[in-house]
């Protein structure tokens, strides 16, 4: 028997049960390294996906999660929320099967045509652009950058100048030019629920990991272990 007929075997197979159970122990690890701290379990378990997918525990000192950011994710998910990204790496990085649960769409506004027309007529990234172009689409749904500082200060502009509500922004942006400031800017505006990373780490990965820790939360304690 094949590795791929053992694990078509049953509704997980041995491969994927081999997989959950090495997640586990590493959560385990995760537990027992990280010891005490302030995080309540819902946000903990935010927290511990990150660093599971990161292997850094610096991000437990980094991470800000909104008071009702756990609350308001797992509602808009669990309403089907469309899930705007800034990367294609968020798209093709969010499980499948995750998203199937509640219906979530994954949209990534820089991919449509209009949008390098408006980033050259209005001097702006392309990044930028995009969400602009997205503009109302975003009042309701998950806002998640993984990558463009410019896209994250354009929620921004849009939450405080067209009072756009989005129902949470993940906002983790990586790098050296604008990250820091764009996601200091996020964790002061406390009018939308939002999850940041402040300093210079983060990155699209980053963002994956805290939308699958908020869909496993959404979809409760008898959710199916999910590859």
């Amino acid at each position: 028997m094949t590795l791929q007929d053992k694990a078509a075997d049953g509704p997980r197979g041995p491969l994927v049960s081999a997989g959950q159970a090495i997640e586990d122990l590493s959560f385990r690890i995760i537990d027992a390294e990280m010891g005490p701290h302030g995080y309540p379990p819902d946000q903990w378990s935010i927290v511990r996906r990150v660093i599971h997918t990161t292997g850094d525990f610096e991000y437990a000192r980094l991470i800000r999660i909104h008071s009702r950011a756990v609350e308001a994710g797992c509602e808009a998910l669990r309403r089907g929320a469309t899930i705007y990204a800034d990367t294609r790496m968020i798209q093709v990085g969010l499980s499948s099967t995750r998203l199937q649960w509640f219906g979530n769409a994954v949209v990534v506004p820089a991919s449509q045509p209009a949008v390098r027309d408006m980033a050259h007529r209005d001097g702006l990234t392309q990044s930028a652009a995009a969400f602009r172009h997205a503009g109302p689409n975003l009042h309701g749904a998950i806002v998640a950058v993984g990558n463009a500082p410019t896209a994250l200060l354009e929620t921004l502009r849009l939450m405080e100048q067209e009072h756009i509500r989005p129902a949470l922004v993940v906002g983790v942006p990586v790098g050296f030019v604008q990250a820091d400031t764009a996601k200091e800017a996020l964790w002061q505006d406390q009018a939308v629920p939002s999850i940041t990373v402040l300093g210079r780490k983060g990155g699209s990965s980053v963002a994956v990991a805290i939308l699958h820790a908020l869909m496993e939360l959404a979809h409760g304690a008898d959710a199916a272990p999910v590859r």
